[in-house]
């Protein structure tokens, strides 16, 4: 199938989740991503803020645990450019301040915590639509995250997370799509050849 395909059906799978399913499914992968030992040498992890509207994984319940778990790890968000389609990271804490934007991003404010690098981070939680058995993921079509991880250090980990298992294959994957090196699912963790 093709990006836009997947596209719109992962838009209406995941628009027929109830809100009960969307706090268990992300309980599901906030829990494989703490057993599963990918955060153990990580320092700097970027974790995006979710859309409500549009259904994405709580990642609010994956910052607690991070927290909890994980205190020694710096929690990175970042702001959207809509110009450059450029992604500029900011520290995650208690004094940063978020504001939506103008599509029900929430973002941090500049100012209100340190910028950071994208060579400083060593892990990225992307969200996602779809994924294939290959690694490759199916995003919104804008290329914010692609652009980002290609300049992030070679080593970086790439963690996607979805609510729904892979597809066999994304048919039109050009070399501008940065593939996965891992997808957590709230059953299973799946782990892609570099």
């Amino acid at each position: 199938m093709t990006k836009a395909e997947l596209r719109q059906e992962f838009r209406q799978k995941r628009e027929l989740l109830t809100s009960e399913e969307l706090v268990i499914h992300s309980a599901g992968i906030t829990e494989e991503l703490k057993i599963s030992g990918l955060l153990s040498s990580i320092q700097c992890l970027h974790v995006f803020l979710p859309i409500t509207k549009k259904k994405e994984v709580d990642m609010y319940q994956v910052i607690h645990m991070v927290r909890e778990s994980y205190p020694q790890i710096k929690i990175v968000v970042s702001r959207s450019n809509p110009e450059t389609f450029r992604l500029t990271h900011y520290l995650f804490t208690d004094e940063t301040e978020i504001v939506e934007n103008a599509w029900g991003i929430p973002e941090p404010v500049p100012g209100s915590s340190p910028e950071i690098a994208d060579t400083e981070i060593d892990a990225v939680l992307i969200p996602l639509l779809a994924f294939d058995l290959a690694g490759n993921r199916v995003g919104y079509g804008k290329g914010f995250y692609d652009r980002f991880l290609f300049r992030c250090n070679p080593q970086v980990q790439k963690i996607g997370v979805s609510f729904f298992e892979p597809v066999p294959f994304i048919s039109d994957i050009t070399p501008d799509d940065v593939p996965l090196t891992t997808c957590i699912t709230p059953q299973e963790i799946w782990h892609f050849a570099p």
